[in-house]
């Protein structure tokens, strides 16, 4: 039976209030916080600065799940590791040297994840599914929280599921962007290991119901 893991995305939290915020999802039954750190380069925003992600990590009592939708990675591996990372997961678009930023988050001792765009075919990155743990599926259009979740995604799973089945590899499948209650178990039925939520659950008054209500 596939394990189900939830990973919140903190992105919907108060900044001011960091430290509640955190202890809000440490007291919840979520599996991982999900730290989207943007530069405004790959995409507009900008998302978080040095001091947050140190206090993220100060904090946290759940394992860090960190998506990098930056320009050069690299710059930000070492940091996301040295701040308590259990996954970091880096673009295929517009990086050359994805294989590379692959290979280095191993080495740190972190989950090596892979992330695509919607528009990005599973079949462009196949062959990079033996150097990681985590292939991040985005569900919307990255770098802005409470997207509409994206139909096509289905499919895309499948088409994973698929392929890492065939190649008899080792790695989960997340699922990231407008997730709530009406499509996360069709996502766990088809495959999927890990959802990230933000939205849906930091907006809810109890983040365990919301929690649970994705896991049911």
């Amino acid at each position: 039976m596939i394990k189900t893991e939830i990973s919140v995305s903190i992105l919907d939290c108060n900044f001011n209030d960091i430290q509640n915020e955190i202890t809000k999802i440490n007291n919840s039954s979520c599996d991982y916080i999900h730290v989207d750190i943007m530069d405004g380069k790959f995409v507009p925003n900008i998302a978080f600065d040095d001091e947050t992600i140190k206090k993220i990590k100060l904090y946290s009592t759940k394992k860090l799940d960190y998506h990098l939708m930056v320009k050069n990675p690299k710059d930000y591996i070492i940091k996301c590791a040295k701040n308590n990372a259990e996954i970091i997961s880096v673009h295929y678009e517009e990086n050359d040297n994805v294989h590379n930023d692959l290979i280095s988050i191993k080495n740190l001792g972190c989950k090596a994840g892979l992330a695509i765009n919607p528009s990005t075919k599973i079949t462009e990155v196949s062959k990079l599914f033996e150097y990681i743990d985590i292939l991040l599926l985005m569900s919307v259009q990255p770098g802005k929280g409470g997207q509409n979740f994206l139909n096509s995604t289905f499919e895309k799973i499948n088409d994973s599921k698929k392929l890492i089945d065939d190649m008899n590899y080792d790695v989960k499948i997340e699922i990231d962007g407008g997730i709530d209650n009406k499509v996360s178990r069709k996502l766990f039925d088809l495959g999927s290991n890990i959802l990230v939520s933000g939205s849906y659950i930091i907006k809810n008054k109890n983040f365990n119901s919301a929690i649970t209500s994705l896991r049911d």
